[in-house]
């Protein structure tokens, strides 16, 4: 069974140019792991996450908010709709084996990172902010690992899976 990369962040909206940037080479860095991208496949962090591994040979699944597979962006190779909307962000964590955080800068990737403390799964945070790792890292135990470059996402990914 072939290991999931979740990459949870920001839409269109909140993203930052460099968090659009990181998307990009993370999803990249997936698909050279030979490794499953796993987003919620809107826009944002999601769209270059997904386009970046899917440029670059890989396979990516979207558990989409509503009902209709033409709302996903165009790099996704595996939609499934789950009408659940933000709820969707439950079965996202689940279904990831690594998860890579793209700022948190959302209220949408908060509840991800928080659901994935509480189920216990290895995570890596990269553009956070350092009021955001001082709470993380009072409230958790977890391996929630907060990096600063790509490098370091790409070596903390090859170590986790």
């Amino acid at each position: 069974m072939k290991k999931i990369v979740g990459v949870m962040g920001s839409g269109s909206k909140e993203a930052t140019e460099t968090d659009l940037n990181l998307a990009y080479d993370i999803g990249k860095i997936i698909a050279e792991l030979g490794v499953v991208l796993l987003c919620g496949g809107k826009t944002g962090v999601m769209n270059e996450s997904a386009k970046g591994a899917k440029e670059n040979g890989g396979l990516t699944v979207a558990l989409g908010p509503g009902l209709d597979k033409s709302e996903l962006n165009d790099y996704i190779d595996i939609p499934i709709m789950t009408g659940m909307h933000s709820g969707r962000n439950f079965p996202n964590i689940l279904s990831s084996d690594v998860l890579v955080f793209v700022s948190v800068g959302s209220p949408g990737t908060l509840t991800e990172l928080a659901f994935a403390i509480q189920y216990e799964k290895p995570s890596v945070v990269i553009n956070g902010t350092d009021k955001l790792r001082a709470y993380i890292d009072e409230i958790s135990d977890n391996k929630v690992l907060f990096v600063n470059t790509i490098e370091e996402v790409q070596t903390k990914l090859r170590e986790l899976l």
